[in-house]
């Protein structure tokens, strides 16, 4: 019933856990297709051994960035509806469950997006550049988070993320374009819990290059 869809770059200690989070999942119907975007540490070894479950469908590529990965992840994709886990975050038990209860309630919703919990050391790091102002900082609940996008198939027939590599709010970039043809909502459970804490997540990598920390 779901693609669970998890992009994975250097992810060799987090990706285990962030696997982990689907077996404990209400929702039973899922695959687990992760794709290793050239990956220069154990991120290949971990996920060897995630495969030993028949559910997880491992895909290998030359590193493309975020974009590239997720539309890889798409088109092996045979679910009915497409769910997204970064590599260094979990989803919380609910949280397949609550968006196919979500998705059948309104059968005309296409996309949902938020619902995070999300964990941080330090105040500073729930905060995020504000890309629809274009200055300034926001707190990442109030944005849209990539692991928290849950779909339906049929819009990625004319939708995928783009593979532009200097836009870093790919997820964003394409909720926007989504939701010109589409029913976009948002999803305000918290089900999702988004490590800001792991140090070397791609959006930790722009603000350290904008001198926003």
């Amino acid at each position: 019933m779901i693609s669970v869809l998890t992009p994975a770059f250097n992810a060799a200690g987090t990706l285990r856990r962030a696997h982990d989070s689907l077996l404990v999942q209400e929702c039973r119907a899922w695959e687990h297709i992760i794709v290793n975007d050239g990956s220069t540490d154990a991120t290949a070894e971990v996920i060897a051994q995630l495969s030993r479950d028949p559910r997880v469908i491992p895909l290998s590529k030359p590193n493309g960035g975020p974009g590239s990965a997720l539309n890889a992840g798409i088109r092996a994709a045979t679910g009915s509806y497409i769910a997204f886990l970064d590599a260094d975050d979990e989803f919380l038990p609910q949280h397949l469950s609550a968006h196919i209860a979500a998705m059948e309630k309104d059968p005309t919703v296409d996309l949902f997006w938020g619902g995070a919990e999300v964990i941080a050391d330090r105040v500073e790091e729930t905060l995020v550049p504000d890309v629809e102002t274009g200055h300034g900082l926001i707190s990442v609940s109030e944005c849209v988070v990539q692991g928290t996008l849950f779909a339906r198939r049929r819009i990625f027939d004319t939708c995928l993320f783009t593979e532009d590599r200097a836009i870093w709010w790919q997820d964003y970039e394409f909720v926007q374009r989504v939701r010109r043809d589409y029913n976009v909502q948002r999803f305000y459970s918290a089900t999702y819990r988004y490590y800001r804490n792991s140090g070397n997540s791609l959006i930790d990598r722009v603000i350290r290059s904008l001198e926003l920390n």
